[in-house]
């Protein structure tokens, strides 16, 4: 299974992602509905009443009389001037529908990037799994050779013991990988929705370090994090959405002016037509401050979003620096740590040989043997602290959804 198999499941199956995508649905209705107020509106009315009481003035006095009644009319308004505060309501619920578009490529990027960290951290345990497999061997090599050297009165006991336990210690730093294996493979198959064994070799951790490459200057990150970040176009959104709201608040004040019209049928008594066409005007004198009190509220509302996104903005920087500073150490790190494993490897070979002739002891060996797995797990450790980097960076650039399934 690559890597983009697994984000695709994860996109397509994941709630997270099937959540951010009902909310964008839900923004979409709700901004069509808001336009609805844009245009004018009919209501047609019908009622029958099997009986109805009627009183009718008769020779100075009245009287009543029973009869049924049918009724029907249809109303149409439309509203002709509010000072705009029916546009920018709709305004502000396209800013919104912004919003959840925006909030789904925040979905989409961080389920992209745990996909990607479970996977090469597969990747990353199998190196470690060979690694401490590699170890399992020597130590056990050399237990048993110290232990025939030790019954032919070449070594002593403390060499013997001392593999032994190098030994002990080896298995249960492979067991501790293999359980650690277990735990990331179950996460991974629980963001794809997919049960299954999971084996992802160390080849794909090699292969994925071999390919990231850092491009560009620390000079461009800033400018392409504002205009990239979906986390960012979200709060900017919900800015633009929160001036509209407020525009629209600070307009209560001016009232609407109304153009309505109706036609009527009634059967009663009798049998007649009614209709009017007419303009309507309201303005509000007195709400006991409500419209004042809105507008601020409203506009508190535009401040603390205004400052969400500048606080926002300057900690999403700090964070993708951090990132970028630390893939850009990465090949040092990796060159260091493969120079270390030559020079490590080396020295276990002239260390072996020398104790076998006794010329050095079995902490001379341990000590070499420790260099050599010290360098082979630091190198696959650098190898995924540059894919967790690139995967964050293309996390908080969105650069990591770029499958059918993400742009939905």
């Amino acid at each position: 299974m690559s890597v983009d198999d697994a984000i695709r499941k994860t996109l397509r199956a994941h709630p997270d992602m099937q959540m951010a995508t009902m909310r964008q649905a839900s923004a979409l209705s709700d901004a069509q509905s808001t336009r609805s107020a844009l245009r004018p509106r009919l209501d047609a009315t019908v009622g029958y009443y099997p009986t109805k009481t009627f009183v009718m003035p008769s020779s100075g006095a009245f009287s009543t009389r029973e009869s049924d009644a049918f009724h029907a009319d249809v109303t149409g308004s439309y509203t002709l001037w509010d000072a705009g505060r029916t546009e920018d309501r709709y305004s502000a619920s396209l800013h919104k529908k912004s919003e959840a578009d925006a909030n789904r490529y925040v979905a989409a990027n961080t389920l992209i990037e745990q996909v990607r960290l479970h996977y090469y951290t597969l990747a990353y345990l199998d190196s470690r799994k060979h690694t401490a497999e590699q170890s399992v061997r020597f130590y056990q090599a050399q237990y048993e050779r110290s232990s025939s050297m030790r019954k032919n009165g070449l070594k002593t006991e403390a060499d013997e013991s001392r593999f032994k336990a190098s030994l002990m210690e080896a298995k249960e730093a492979l067991s501790a990988i293999n359980a650690e294996n277990d735990k990331n493979a179950l996460a991974l198959s629980l963001l794809m929705g997919e049960d299954g064994e999971i084996q992802i070799k160390k080849e794909e951790l090699d292969r994925r370090a071999d390919t990231i490459s850092l491009m560009e200057s620390s000079g461009t990150l800033r400018q392409r994090l504002s205009s990239q970040n979906p986390q960012l176009k979200a709060l900017q959104a919900a800015t633009d959405h929160a001036k509209a709201v407020s525009e629209a608040a600070g307009k209560e004040q001016y009232g609407s002016v109304a153009l309505i019209g109706s036609y009527g049928y009634d059967n009663s008594l009798s049998s007649y037509d009614s209709s009017s066409v007419g303009v309507v005007g309201t303005i509000p004198l007195y709400e006991g401050g409500k419209i004042t009190a809105e507008g601020q509220k409203s506009r508190i509302a535009l401040s603390l979003a205004q400052k969400e996104y500048e606080s926002t903005e300057r900690a999403l920087y700090t964070e993708l620096y951090g990132s970028y500073s630390d893939l850009k150490r990465s090949d040092k790190t990796i060159a260091a740590q493969q120079s270390i494993i030559e020079a490590a490897q080396k020295t276990l070979r002239l260390i072996e040989g020398r104790y076998a002739q006794g010329l050095a002891t079995y902490v001379d060996v341990l000590e070499a043997q420790s260099a050599v797995e010290n360098g082979h797990i630091g190198l696959a450790e650098a190898k995924f602290q540059k894919i967790r980097a690139w995967a964050h960076m293309e996390k908080m650039l969105n650069e990591g959804c770029d499958n059918d399934v993400c742009k939905k």
